[in-house]
């Protein structure tokens, strides 16, 4: 008897209930088979990595959807969640259902029971915490294996695997996403996904000891993944990057980190966006030439302003500590220079390079880098940096 015939033979006697072992190391994640009529899968199983470096699992708006939409369009839907230490799944109806088993179909009482099933999911799923790290691509192909497509698998995860043959540790932030997919599935480590509708919830959500992702290695992560989600051949693959709650991991068991640059996040006018990045990052002591780490962080913002046509800024800073004013205004400039010609050689259009400009110590002075009359080396670091701006076009010429 197949997994589909047990749980309709088991649907009136109990809402919720423990399938056999599945062969998954960790947090993993399996999908069902088939849809309704409209498209919709009867079956949706969700799992969660739960790592102390992450969020407890939460799900995202759009995942609420899809488990709605699953319990409102199917006679026969259910939802599967995995234990991230066991691989035991259990399982909870989402199709509204009266006592007696048969579909419920007169509202409000419909609606509200979709809501209750949608709840009971995230009440398992909040449980989940993982004893360990996670080899993000190593569960995606054993889910692969548990049953056959059309399914869908919904990946709620940061992402940030630390072992198996993706560990970003090992790949770093440079790498090409397509070239990274490429060399897995030459290995032999991409399962065959064909018909499988993918869906990543969470990717780039951090806590515990796991630094926040600056806006660049957020875009490069899904880029990875999306690479490797179509290179192994699925139906659809899909980042949901809806805001969602941030509450504290439930596992205590500590994990690798993944390092990423000290990059913050800013805005400007004109609905302009970018990032800060510390001139370390770039370049080394006294210098305007680009380290040849810096393509981690200039990449994925070459990526975006040629997809989203926008204007770039570039403005280098200087700390007061060292060198005359004048000698800081130059290296400033020599700097957002060199970033200039780099993001051009990244494909960026000579004509969306609106703003090259050098501020220096941008109006501090000596005393800026003192605290209680002691030279204060990481305040002086924090005013060494690159402003990055993109301006939708749109918006700059307004």
């Amino acid at each position: 008897m197949s997994d589909h015939s047990r749980r309709l033979a088991g649907r009136s006697r109990r809402r919720i209930t423990a399938l056999p072992l599945l062969v998954l190391l960790g947090a993993g994640l399996i999908a069902g088979c088939g849809t309704t009529p409209g498209g919709a899968p009867d079956r949706v199983v969700v799992a969660a990595s739960a790592t102390a470096n992450e969020p407890e699992p939460v799900l995202a708006a759009g995942d609420q959807s899809l488990l709605s939409a699953a319990g409102n369009d199917s006679t026969n839907a259910a939802a599967y969640v995995v234990n991230t230490n066991t691989g035991q799944p259990a399982s909870v109806e989402l199709t509204p259902l009266r006592p007696d088993g048969q579909v419920e179909w007169a509202q409000p009482r419909r609606s509200a029971l979709i809501a209750q099933n949608v709840d009971q999911v995230q009440r398992l799923l909040g449980r989940q915490a993982a004893a360990g790290p996670f080899d993000l691509l190593a569960l995606i192909t054993a889910a692969a294996r548990v049953t056959s497509p059309p399914a869908t698998l919904l990946v709620v995860s940061s992402g940030l695997s630390t072992a198996g043959g993706f560990d970003l540790r090992q790949v770093g932030w440079a790498a090409n996403p397509a070239a990274v997919a490429a060399e897995l599935k030459r290995q032999g480590l991409l399962p065959s996904l064909a018909g499988w509708k993918v869906v990543f919830s969470g990717l780039g959500d951090t806590a515990g000891r796991q630094r926040a992702l600056p806006l660049p290695q957020q875009t490069t992560l899904t880029a990875y993944w999306m690479a490797i989600c179509h290179a192994a051949g699925a139906a659809s693959c899909a980042a949901d990057d809806s805001t969602r709650p941030g509450p504290p991991p439930r596992s205590s068991k500590l994990v690798p980190v993944v390092a990423v640059p000290a990059v913050v996040s800013v805005t400007g006018p004109r609905g302009a966006t970018g990032i800060s990045v510390p001139a370390e990052e770039f370049f080394a002591f006294d210098s305007a030439h680009l380290l040849p780490g810096a393509d981690a962080i200039l990449s994925p913002i070459a990526v975006r302003a040629r997809a989203g046509h926008l204007l770039v800024s570039i403005t280098g800073y200087a700390s007061p500590d060292g060198g005359t004013a004048a000698y800081n205004l130059a290296l400033s400039h020599r700097r957002a220079q060199s970033v200039q010609a780099r993001l051009l050689a990244l494909g960026v259009p000579p004509g969306q390079i609106t703003h090259v400009t050098g501020e220096g110590i941008a109006g501090t002075t000596p005393q800026t880098c003192y605290r209680n009359g002691q030279l204060d080396e990481a305040v002086c670091a924090a005013l060494r940096r690159v402003v990055i701006l993109l301006t939708p076009q749109t918006a700059a010429t307004s």
